[in-house]
């Protein structure tokens, strides 16, 4: 047997044992990077102790396991992935719709209208599609380098066309960081040069922060820069075909808001969050 034969072994193993698990998707990639190693590392000790290729192999799958068995032990110590799914959208949820209410308040000083619900409710709508069946399922590093590059290439092209106006070389250099609130928020709400980009850079930073020994942290860096990109470009596409300009507005920021969050908020997070909460009530009431 050869060495390509055991690799695809290994590959059909993992891939039985991850398919039917109740996970997000998230979280099987994570298992399966974290397997996949594993299986490898276990076949490299075994062949440096002198076992044959197929006898290797063998007793790798036969020491992981029967595969029904493994599923039932993940699926009991994970959280249901329906429960963790619904959970994360909700919280993504209401903090775009709280945004979209008080945001024209306080940038613009306008009055509360019911569009402010709901065109965000329309947009989610839209985002969530796109981002889970569309934009999520690019996970191949290569190919989101080069899709930020065409993207960001078309939005520039956008922003041009939008302004007016093109950006210098310093002009450009300007706007790529600024702490200066007027600067990060406008009459376009949050859809501001400067602060795309400044969402941009915390997306990466959260990569590189986050405690993953599985999943490179470029890989992840480049995956999750191209998915909020992709999300912020049609955004703005689907913006242009709303009926008004406040609801353009308000479109183009749930977009950008929600891809933001998608890629900052974790399930993980959450769940600690809720738990330091329920502790903080516990003890309030003892």
């Amino acid at each position: 047997m050869s060495t390509q034969e055991s690799i695809k072994q290994f590959d059909d193993y993992i891939k039985r044992l991850i398919q039917d698990l109740q996970l997000e998707d998230e979280e099987k990639r994570e298992l399966e990077e974290e397997l996949t190693q594993h299986l490898y590392d276990h076949y490299s000790s075994l062949q440096k102790q002198g076992l044959e290729k197929t006898e290797a192999v063998q007793t790798v799958l036969e020491q992981f396991g029967d595969i029904q068995m493994i599923q039932t032990e993940v699926n009991q110590s994970y959280p249901n992935a329906i429960k963790s799914h619904f959970l994360k959208e909700s919280v993504i949820a209401i903090l775009c719709i709280v945004a979209s209410m008080i945001g024209p308040m306080i940038l613009i000083g306008a009055h509360f209208q019911p569009y402010f619900i709901f065109a965000p409710l329309i947009a989610l709508t839209f985002a969530y599609i796109i981002h889970h069946f569309i934009a999520k399922r690019q996970t191949d590093w290569k190919l989101s380098v080069i899709g930020i590059i065409v993207i960001y290439i078309f939005f520039l092209q956008l922003y041009k066309r939008m302004y007016g106006t093109s950006l210098s070389l310093e002009a450009y250099g300007g706007h790529l960081f600024t702490l200066d609130w007027n600067r990060l928020t406008g009459s376009s709400g949050l859809f501001e040069f400067a602060t795309i980009h400044m969402m941009w850079y915390l997306i990466i930073a959260i990569q590189f922060i986050t405690n993953n020994n599985y999943i490179p942290v470029w890989k992840r860096s480049f995956n999750s820069s191209f998915q909020y990109w992709a999300m912020l470009l049609i955004g703005v596409f689907l913006a242009r075909f709303q009926s008004s300009a406040e609801w353009s507005v308000l479109f183009v920021n749930i977009f950008l808001l929600y891809a933001f969050l998608q890629q900052s908020i974790s399930i993980k997070g959450i769940r600690i969050f809720s738990q330091k909460i329920s502790r903080m009530f516990y003890r309030q009431t003892l």
